[in-house]
């Protein structure tokens, strides 16, 4: 990544975050004792509030330095290495047996728009699945019209990075997990304000969980998050 990009460093006190990775955590129904690989994890800014939701995060990015600041944070916060692991790699290069273990879960947060094949990279990580291990993404909804104005107002962000949000439809996720031969699909909607509102103005925070149980809004909540299952049957041996 060129750009400072802030808004996606991991922070000591980050609501918005924990809550995010709260809400994929339980759509996609994550064991305590999980072992899970967070593609994109970049900083770090999703990957220790995941580790309150299982065993151990293995974090995956194609940027060497991203990972680097995420295990400075890591051993500053005295957590286990090997709870939490790194590696720099492309998805689409990683091999069946890229891993000692297969995964209970395979997640990614605001990565699917960025990649250059989605559906590509999906079938590449269903393949790192153990039996009925769960694949789930949160990502920008594209109903929801106030992503352009965070856009146009943070600094960080450049449209010609954003752009792919507003291209990547709930129905071509869907697709693209049926083509990797997953099961379950399962989809739903959550948030509404963005951090600058959850982080500092803790009423909010009430609020948005009030907003969120109005089934009108739904189709507009900003997130969605898309999940699936694979088979009961191990597609390559270990």
């Amino acid at each position: 990544r060129s750009r400072e990009h802030r808004h996606l460093q991991a922070a000591e006190s980050d609501f918005y975050s924990a809550k995010l990775a709260a809400r994929l955590a339980d759509h996609l129904a994550i064991p305590s004792g999980a072992r899970v690989l967070e593609v994109g994890a970049g900083f770090g800014r999703f990957t220790f509030h995941l580790l309150e939701h299982c065993e151990s995060v293995v974090a995956l990015d194609l940027t060497p330095a991203a990972l680097s600041t995420l295990e400075e944070v890591r051993d500053r916060r005295e957590i286990d290495a090997a709870r939490c692991s790194t590696l720099a790699a492309d998805i689409d290069a990683l091999a069946p047996d890229a891993f000692d273990e297969s995964f209970d879960c395979v997640v990614g947060f605001f990565l699917l728009h960025h990649l250059p094949d989605y559906s590509r990279s999906i079938a590449t990580l269903s393949r790192l699945l153990k039996p009925a291990g769960r694949i789930g993404f949160l990502k920008p909804n594209r109903l929801n019209p106030l992503f352009l104005a965070q856009v146009a107002a943070c600094s960080d962000m450049t449209w010609a990075e954003e752009k792919g949000m507003f291209a990547l439809s709930r129905r071509g996720v869907e697709s693209a997990y049926r083509r990797a031969g997953l099961e379950d699909l399962r989809t739903e909607t959550a948030g509404f304000f963005p951090p600058q509102v959850l982080n500092n103005i803790p009423v909010s925070r009430d609020l948005e969980a009030r907003l969120e149980r109005i089934k009108p809004l739904h189709p507009l909540l900003p997130f969605l998050l898309m999940s699936a299952r694979s088979g009961s049957s191990p597609k390559h041996p270990r």
